[in-house]
């Protein structure tokens, strides 16, 4: 496997999953009443125990997504230039 090979596995990882992080903020954001009613009904969650779990949720996806997607992108596209 190559290093250009490489950058671009990492570069679409990176993509793709910036996505999903940018759609699950933005329906987590916008549709915060469905969000408490499901998790009201299933979990039996309240409102502040549920802003809690998806505000960790994103910052864990976020630090996830730095870690293992963008940093090795990066690197990558120094080592290639």
């Amino acid at each position: 496997m190559t290093v250009e090979i490489m950058k671009a596995f990492f570069g679409w990882m990176t993509l793709i999953n910036f996505g999903l992080f940018a759609f699950t903020a933005i329906m987590s954001a916008c549709c915060r009443g469905f969000i408490y009613k499901v998790h009201g009904k299933m979990f039996g969650l309240s409102e502040e125990t549920t802003n809690k779990a998806l505000y960790y949720f994103l910052a864990f996806y976020k630090i996830i997504f730095i870690t293992f997607n963008l940093v090795p992108w990066i690197a990558l596209t120094i080592i290639v230039k």
